[in-house]
């Protein structure tokens, strides 16, 4: 008997439908190699400004302390104050504590009011004086310093 012999020739691998897979390492066949990402594009070219500033601070001023707008013995200044300082010290006294913010009763009932007003007004108006002053002036001429305290609030439009 003769045996049959069978010979096989080889044959290509084969193929299978694109599945879109890449096979690492290895290119299809058909298709260009892969491409890298583009690299970063430069930016146009820009015009670069640049601002300086300089902040200048003012140094805070300190004002110097002013005189009184009239002296103590200024009744002639204001004749109509005076003349009420003279007659009815009390009634000046409650209305120039009006002026002031004060009220009427402030006169009534607290004693050294004259003083307390003295000191208020020349500290919020920056006139020149101490305690000192205000102390003696409010001792040795009170009427005086009643006028003198009505004329300022005048000379300020109060």
């Amino acid at each position: 008997m003769d045996n049959p012999t069978i010979t096989t020739e080889p044959t290509a691998p084969p193929t299978y439908p694109d599945q879109g897979y890449i096979q690492a390492g290895y290119p299809q066949q058909g298709y260009p190699p892969p491409q890298g990402y583009p690299g970063p594009q430069p930016y146009p070219p820009s015009h670069q400004t640049t601002t300086n500033v300089t902040v200048i601070q003012q140094q805070p001023t300190v004002k110097q302390p002013r005189k009184w707008s009239s002296g103590m013995c200024g009744c002639f200044e204001d004749c109509g104050s005076c003349f009420l300082g003279m007659c009815c010290p009390s009634c000046l006294l409650t209305e120039v504590s009006s002026r002031m913010g004060e009220g009427c009763c402030f006169t009534c009932c607290c004693p050294g009011s004259l003083l307390g007003l003295r000191i208020k007004l020349r500290v919020e108006n920056n006139i020149q004086g101490s305690l000192m002053d205000d102390y003696c002036a409010v001792m040795c001429c009170p009427l005086c310093v009643l006028c003198q305290l009505s004329r300022e609030l005048k000379s300020l439009g109060r």
